[in-house]
Parts: structure tokens; sequence; C-alpha cells
């Protein structure tokens, strides 16, 4: 049969009968306890008291004496079993808490003792029980347990939601952590969601808390458990609330997306009333004891596999303080089947911020430049940047779309205005492709100009070959033919001959005459009078050439 431990009430018992003057063996059959057990406590009180008297001796009580109050035996008896506690034989099970003695000297007051023992149970084969390591903490470092004895604030417990129906979120600093991979130190921080009817959470660590781990952490909670509760409740942190009221709280455009997304709703806490979310603000001591503390980490990725394995396996088995059951079982049996269902695809994460155009058409967002309609150059409008899109607004209206760029220009011909339009279609292979279908003297005069690469050449042949609007491709051509035969194939060469009309003299010359026979005519005039005209026709667009050459 198992031995009876002996409690305050008894030992007070033994206490006042000793002093009334009864045996020891009196005493042990009275209260059913052993003889040396008795006389354990008596020894104890007599030496705490300072008696003289000891065992064996005969002794009565003093006629006279004051008696002590039941009060003040009551005191006695619980610093007698105090003292005891801490001198008690170690058993088998205190035995095995033993030989973990140097590693519970370094963590008790540092961790809480709960996830102590979890973590000696699970990480090193620990078989003692939790009230055998309390015991065991008690009776060494008593001082690390308690606190200055200021008693706990009273608390007014709220009931549970239904299933499905709540759950309270927030940011919570765990300390700075250094990155073994990249040797920077970060300011590590973690996401936190707790179910409100199960208590069954997720703990997601980031080293930023921004709009965009708040976005990405609800994401891969509603991943995890599998659904999406019906209202969330956060604080009223930047990354999720614009402007915090009581009445009329306004979310960012962002987070307001995501929950229109999942259909849930968001009813932030008040400002400065952390017990609004009583569960989630309980469960940070929690996960910063249990899962970070003492822990090391190879990496960032490597903590949050190892945070969802720890959600399941150790803050999803343990047996809830409140509630009584384990976080994982309640949420499996009755939570987990009222959860919204999840879309068909999560969310994609996006980005809103304004940016303003510039006067050629593009506006500054996330690393690189997208354009938008000429219309709004120098407006300031809202951009939207997804994972793989962005979307520019004007207010409600949405002006343009573009696949998301990681750096450089993405633009959209019809942004510009018409003549702009015009000039950003005329590539060099366009020119290139263009002067082929006037002729080879064009090809001839365009391709020195596009060889050099620069843009005002460029713009010089589109200029060129815009001559065939005003005039036509076969003028075009010949202009172009005599100003490589004049070694100056230029814009304001073959313009110039366009404009006087010197690309048509071959056309207005006079059908030569023909030859008179006759013996008085001398050999130098064999060729007839019409090869003066001719010659004096040359020598005058030459000229003519020369003249605009000079010019």
């Amino acid at each position: 049969m198992a031995r009876r431990r002996i409690g305050v009430a008894d030992i007070k018992a033994v206490l006042i009968a000793w002093e009334a003057g009864q045996s020891v063996s009196a005493i042990a059959r009275m209260l059913g306890y052993t003889r040396p057990t008795v006389r354990r406590y008596i020894e104890a009180a007599r030496r705490l008291l300072g008696l003289p008297v000891a065992f064996g001796q005969e002794r009565r009580p003093v006629v006279g004496q004051r008696r002590r109050t039941d009060l003040e035996w009551e005191a006695i008896a619980q610093t007698v079993q105090a003292r005891l506690a801490r001198h008690r034989p170690a058993g088998a099970a205190a035995a095995e808490v033993t030989q973990h003695h140097a590693y519970l000297e370094q963590q008790v007051g540092q961790v809480a003792l709960s996830v102590l023992h979890q973590r000696l149970r699970d990480e090193r084969g620990l078989q003692a029980s939790w009230g055998t390591v309390y015991r065991y903490a008690r009776a060494h470092w008593p001082e690390r347990l308690r606190r200055g004895g200021v008693p706990a604030p009273v608390t007014i417990r709220l009931a549970d939601p239904p299933p499905g129906e709540e759950a309270q979120v927030d940011f919570f600093y765990v300390g700075r952590w250094t990155d073994p991979g990249t040797g920077h130190t970060f300011r590590l921080s973690a996401f936190l969601m707790t179910l409100s009817a199960s208590r069954h959470l997720f703990v997601y660590p980031v080293v930023r808390e921004d709009e965009q781990a708040w976005l990405e952490a609800h994401v891969a909670a509603f991943t995890f458990f599998g659904g999406v509760p019906r209202r969330l409740v956060p604080d009223n942190l930047t990354a999720a609330i614009v402007k915090a009221d009581r009445y009329d709280p306004r979310l960012n455009r962002a987070y307001s997306e995501l929950t229109r997304y999942y259909g849930c709703l968001v009813d932030p806490a008040r400002v400065a009333h952390p017990k609004d979310k009583p569960r989630v603000e309980r469960t940070v001591a929690y996960a910063r004891a249990s899962f970070f503390r003492g822990q090391t980490f190879s990496g960032l990725d490597q903590m949050r596999r190892e945070a969802v394995h720890w959600a399941r396996a150790v803050a999803g088995q343990r047996v809830h303080g409140t509630t009584g059951e384990r976080p994982l079982v309640v949420f499996e049996a009755r939570e987990q089947a009222a959860l919204l269902p999840l879309p068909p695809a999560p969310w994609e994460l996006a980005r809103w911020l304004r940016a303003t155009v510039h006067a050629d058409c593009h506006l500054n967002a996330g690393g690189a430049r997208y354009s938008v309609p000429y219309r709004s150059v120098g407006r300031t409008l809202d951009v939207r940047l997804g994972q793989r899109t962005v979307a520019i607004y004007d207010g409600a209206e949405l002006l343009t779309t573009h696949l998301r760029q990681a750096r450089g220009h993405a633009t959209r011909l019809e942004h510009y205005p018409e003549d702009a339009q015009a000039f950003v279609r005329a590539t060099p292979a366009v020119c290139q492709a263009r002067a082929a279908q006037v002729g080879p003297a064009t090809v001839a005069v365009v391709e020195p100009l596009l060889a050099s690469r620069t843009l005002h050449q460029l713009r010089e042949v589109q200029a060129l070959l815009r001559l065939v609007e005003l005039y036509s491709a076969s003028r075009l051509e010949v202009a172009c033919g005599r100003a490589l035969a004049a070694g100056d194939a230029r814009l304001r060469t073959v313009r110039g001959l366009l404009e006087r009309g010197l690309d048509r003299l071959d056309a207005l010359a006079p059908e030569p005459e023909p030859l008179a026979t006759g013996a008085g005519l001398a050999g130098a005039f064999l060729r007839g009078p019409g090869a003066f005209a001719a010659d004096r026709a040359e020598s005058k667009a030459a000229e003519e050439v020369r003249a605009w050459q000079v010019w």
C-alpha cells in the first residue's frame, strides 16, 4: 500500500498533540502515521522553536504557560513542511531529475518551468512528472520561482466564441538574431494567430514587422489551419490599420483586399486595450519561451518549418490551462469544420503605394518604371504591386496594367501622344526596311547614319524617310543618288535637292536635235545644237549642288 502523504493540517495536529503532552506512539496511533514520521516533524518543530527538551526525556506541560493559537501553529506547520521538503531523500524520479541539474541551473528563471519539463521530456527522455520537476526546482531555486510575492490581478474570463468564429492576431518581439548563413543580425519578431475556441495557434517568424510580412503571415496561417475564421481581432499596428478609431477603424488597402478575398471581417482591438484580445496576448509568453528561448536555427526558412512542427506537435498537444483540453484535438474535432473554406488559389500578395507620373509618361514603383497614358503626366496615382502584375489606378478607375518587372521599363506605345508614337515606332530596323522599299541609293544613304547608333542620327534618318510624304519615293531615290554622287549624303543635301527640283533635271532637258549634213559645219558642232543645251543644264545643276553644299 502506498504511503499516505502528510499535509499541513496533519502536521499541525501532530504539533498540537505533542505540546499537550501526548507521546509519539499515541500521536502515531491517533493519526495513522509511523512513529519515525511523527518524530521527524516534532524534531523539526523543536529546532524551529528552540525548545530544549529532547525526545526520550520526561516532560510535562508548564502550568500557566501561554498556549499558541491555531494560526500560530498553522504558520509553524507550513514552515516545517517547507524545510523538510528541501531535505527529502531523493527517490527514483527525483534522482532522474538530478541528472539534469546543470541544465536546470542554467535555465530556471529564464525559461518557464513547464517549458523546461516539456523539453526534458521530448529532447532528453525524462520520465519524471511535472510535479517532481517543480518540487526539485522549488527546493533548489525558490527565489527564481517567486517574483516579489505580488498577488496576481483578478481576471474576469469572457465566454469563448463559437468554433470558427474568431481568431486573434499579433506581432511580438523575440530578440536579436544572427543568421548563420549571411552573418547579418536582425531584429527577430514573430506573427501569432490563435483560434479563440480551440486555442490552436500558428507562429510565423519574421525579420520585419511591416505590411508585407503581415500579409504573408496571414496567407500562411490560413493555409496552416486549412480554413479561415469569420472574424480577425488584430492590434492597431500600422501594418494593418491606417486610422485607429473605436467606432470606425480604417484598414489599409492591401489588408482590406486580403480579407475580402478570404471572406472574413476585421474587428481591431481598442487602442491601448490588449485585454480585448487576451487569448493571443496570453499565448505570446508561452510561444516566446517554448519555441524560441534557448534554441538555435540555421536560417529563417528552417525556423519557419520548425515553427509549423512545434505548433502541431508541442503547442497543439499540450493540455491548455484554461480549457483543460489539447488544442489540436479540439481543433480537429470541433473547429476545423466550422472554418470558412479556402479559395481555390492563395491570395496574390500585393502592396499598394502612390507614385507621380513623370514627363516621359512613366512612374517609379517597386524598382522599375511603368508607363501610363500621357494625360496623367504630373498626377499622383495609386499603384498595386502584385507578385506577377502591376495595376495603376486613378482613384477607383483602372488606367492600365503591366507584368511585374524586377527592373527596367515596361512601356505601352499607346500611352504616348500620336506624334511620339510615330517616333518611337521608327526603330533602326524599321528604318532600314523602309529605305529598302525606296531604293538602293536611299539604303546607301541610311546605313552609315544608323551604324553610328546615336539618337540624333536616328532622328535624321526618320526625317529623311518622311520626305516620301512630301515627295514621291522615286524622287527621293534620285535625290539620294545625286547626293551620293556629290559626296554629301546627308539629310540637308537630299532635302535641298528635292525642294529645288534638282532631282528632275534629266526629265526637263530637251531632246537632242538630229545632226545637220553639210560641208559648211565645223567639227566642233558635229553633236548638234542640243548638246550645248545639255551641257549648260549639267553645269547649272552642278553649281546648284555646290551652292547647296556651301549653304
